[in-house]
C-alpha cells in the first residue's frame, strides 16, 4: 500500500412488526417501574449499590416527556443527512490534495468499514433497549455508570465542537455575497433563528431534515451526472479529460495531512431511538439502507470530483474564500463555468443549516439524557409539552457563541484548539459502542436470553464488533501520529491527544465520587426500555407483502 494511502487511513474522522413490553422470567424477584408507555414494566431486585445506580438511571432514561415522532424515513435521512455537511463540498478538498484521489478513496472505504462495524453492534442494541441516551446509557447499564458519564460528555463535547464549527462557517459562507452585514451579525440572527425552530418539536426537525437531506443527495446526483459531462467535455471550455488526473499528476500524493469528521454524526440513529414510534423496526431499517447510501455517496463524489479537478490544483488550499476552496466550484471554474460557485455556496448554506438543526437535537437530548440519569444537573432535564428539552437545548446553543472567538486574531487560535480537540471523541465513541456490545451480548447469554428475540441481530459477530473496538481504540492513539514528525507541533499534539486524558478524568473522577463498580451482567438491566419483536404478527407478514414499486420507495426514503 503506497505511503500515502496509509498516511491517509491514520488521520481519518476525527459514518409492520409489533412490540410489546417483554416479560421477565418468573424465578426473579421483581419491583415496578413506569416505562415510557405509562404500564408498568418489571425490573430485577438486586441489592448491590451499583448496580441499583444501573438501574434507577435507566428507567429514568426512558423520558415519556419525548415524543415517539420520528419514523423509518426520518432516521435514514438523519444519519445521512447528519454526515453530508459543509466539510463534504469544501474538506474533500484538503484531503484530496493531501492523498490524492485513490489514496482518498482508499481511506474513505477503510473508514466506512468500520462505520459498518460500529452501526451494527449500536442497532442491535438500540431495536432491542430503546432509550433516550442510547450508547451512553448502555455503557452504565453493561460496563460501568463512570463511563456512561465520561461517555455522555465526551459525545456532548463532540457535538459542542460542531455547533460552534458551524455557526463560523455560516457566517463565513454568507459573506461570499457582498453584504453590510458582518460576520457576526449572521453568527446572531442564525443562533435566535436555530434557537426558536428547535422549540417546534422533533416532528418538524424531523420533517425539515427530510426534505434538506432530499435536496442535498438530488443535488449531489445531479453533480455526478455534470461531473461525466464536464470530464467529457460535453460542457465548458476545453479538450476531454477523461481519466487524465489519474496519470498526471497521479492517483496518490505525497503526503496526508487533513483530519476527516464527515462519517461523524451517522451514530446519531441510536440516540434518536428513544424518539422513534417503532425502534424494534425503524432502527434497523435505517441502518440497513444508510451504509450503502454513504458509501455511494462519498465514494462516488470523490471519484466523480477527482475526474474534474487533479490533487495539485492550488486553488484547492489558496481559495480567496471558503467557498473559493470547494473542488465542486474549482470544477466549474476550471472549464470556464464560474456560476457554478453561486449554485455551490447555495448547498453549502443548506448543507450548514442541516448540520446545525442535528448538533441542536443531539447534543440537546444527550444532555437531557444525561440530567434524566443524574450525571448532569437537574435543571437541563426539563422538557416541554411539545416534548422539546428546552433547558438543554438553550445550554448547548450557547456553545454556538464559541464561535465569535473566530473572529478576533488573538482568540483565533483557541478557537481551533475548542473546535479540533473535539475530533478523536468520535473515535472514542464508536469504540465504546462497540465495547457495550460485546459486554450486551455476554449478558444475554448469562441472563439465558436467547438470540431469536433480538428485533436486529448484527452481522459477523463477534469479528465485527472486536474489529470495531480495535480498529477505534487503533486510530484513537494513532491519528495524529504526523504531529511527532520533526519538528514537533505541540499545538497539533494538544489538539489531537487533549481528549483521551478529558475523558480518563471524566470517567476516574465520577468514579470515585460516586464509588461506582463494574456492573455484574449476570444481574445487569436487560428489561427497562426492552421491546421483543413478533415477526409473524399480520403487521410483520404486511411487510413482506410489499409490492415492487413500494420496496424502491422505502429504498429512497427508507
Amino acid at each position: 500500500m503506497p505511503l500515502s494511502a496509509l498516511r491517509l487511513c491514520s488521520r481519518l474522522p476525527n459514518m409492520s412488526e409489533s412490540i410489546h413490553e417483554a416479560p421477565l422470567p418468573p424465578e426473579t424477584e421483581t419491583a415496578q417501574v413506569k416505562g415510557d408507555t405509562g404500564s408498568a414494566i418489571e425490573k430485577e431486585d438486586v441489592g448491590d449499590d451499583a448496580v441499583k445506580e444501573v438501574f434507577d438511571s435507566n428507567a429514568a432514561a426512558l423520558q415519556p416527556d419525548l415524543k415517539r415522532s420520528l419514523k423509518s424515513r426520518h432516521l435514514t435521512m438523519l444519519a445521512i443527512g447528519g454526515i453530508i455537511g459543509p466539510g463534504y463540498f469544501v474538506g474533500i478538498g484538503s484531503g484530496l490534495t493531501n492523498g490524492g484521489p485513490a489514496g482518498l478513496l482508499l481511506g474513505f472505504g477503510v473508514v466506512g468499514v468500520l462505520l459498518w462495524a460500529v452501526m451494527q453492534s449500536l442497532a442491535e442494541m438500540a431495536a432491542f433497549l430503546s432509550v433516550s441516551g442510547s450508547f451512553a446509557n448502555y455503557a452504565g447499564r453493561f460496563i460501568d455508570p463512570a463511563l456512561s458519564f465520561s461517555l455522555g460528555w465526551n459525545y456532548a463535547f463532540l457535538w459542542f465542537g460542531i455547533l460552534a464549527a458551524e455557526y463560523n462557517n455560516l457566517g463565513l459562507v454568507m459573506t461570499y455575497w457582498p453584504s453590510a452585514l458582518p460576520n457576526w451579525g449572521f453568527i446572531l440572527i442564525f443562533w435566535f433563528f436555530f434557537l426558536g425552530f428547535s422549540y417546534l418539536g422533533v416532528l418538524a426537525f424531523g420533517e425539515a431534515e427530510f426534505f434538506i437531506t432530499m435536496a442535498k443527495i438530488l443535488f449531489i446526483l445531479a453533480f455526478f451526472v455534470c461531473s461525466i459531462l464536464l470530464s467529457s467535455g460535453a460542457i465548458g471550455e476545453g479538450p476531454p479529460i477523461g481519466f487524465e488526473y489519474y496519470r498526471n499528476p497521479g492517483a496518490f500524493a505525497d503526503g496526508v495531512a487533513g483530519v476527516f469528521k464527515q462519517y461523524s454524526g451517522t451514530e446519531m440513529i441510536g440516540l434518536t431511538a428513544g424518539e422513534s414510534a417503532n425502534p424494534a423496526r425503524d432502527v434497523p431499517r435505517a441502518v440497513k439502507f444508510v451504509f450503502w447510501r454513504v458509501l455511494v455517496i462519498f465514494l462516488g463524489g470523490i471519484f466523480f470530483l477527482s475526474l474534474c479537478v487533479p490533487y495539485n490544483d492550488p486553488t484547492l488550499l489558496s481559495g480567496t474564500s471558503k467557498t473559493a476552496r470547494s473542488p465542486f466550484v474549482i470544477a466549474f471554474v476550471r472549464r470556464n463555468l464560474p456560476r457554478g460557485g453561486d449554485a455551490i455556496n447555495a448547498i453549502i448554506i443548506v448543507t450548514i443549516v442541516s448540520a446545525l438543526n442535528g448538533a441542536l437535537y443531539v447534543s440537546s437530548r444527550c444532555i437531557a439524557a444525561l440530567s434524566a440519569e443524574g450525571r448532569a444537573p437537574a435543571i437541563l432535564g426539563k422538557i416541554n409539552k411539545r416534548g422539546v428539552p428546552w433547558t438543554a437545548l438553550i445550554f448547548c446553543n450557547l456553545f454556538g457563541f464559541i464561535s465569535l472567538l473566530n473572529l478576533s486574531s488573538s482568540a483565533g487560535q483557541l478557537y481551533s484548539w475548542l473546535v479540533n480537540i473535539t475530533g478523536v471523541a468520535t473515535f472514542i465513541t464508536w469504540g465504546c459502542i462497540c465495547w457495550c456490545h460485546i459486554r450486551f451480548r455476554k449478558a444475554l447469554q448469562l441472563q439465558g436470553i436467547s438470540l431469536d428475540e433480538l428485533p436486529f441481530r448484527a452481522a459477523l459477530y463477534p469479528y465485527g464488533a472486536w474489529f470495531g473496538l480495535l480498529g477505534n481504540l487503533f486510530f484513537i492513539f494513532f491519528q495524529g501520529w504526523t504531529c511527532f514528525l520533526s519538528p514537533f507541533s505541540v499545538s497539533d499534539f494538544f489538539m489531537n491527544y487533549m481528549m483521551i486524558p478529558v475523558f480518563a478524568l471524566m470517567y476516574l473522577g465520577w468514579k470515585f465520587w460516586k464509588k461506582t463498580k463494574w456492573v455484574d451482567l449476570a444481574t445487569c438491566d436487560l428489561v427497562t426500555g426492552r421491546r421483543e419483536w413478533r415477526p409473524n404478527t399480520a403487521a410483520g407478514d404486511a411487510e413482506g407483502k410489499r409490492t415492487f414499486v413500494q420496496r424502491m420507495k422505502d429504498g429512497v426514503t427508507g
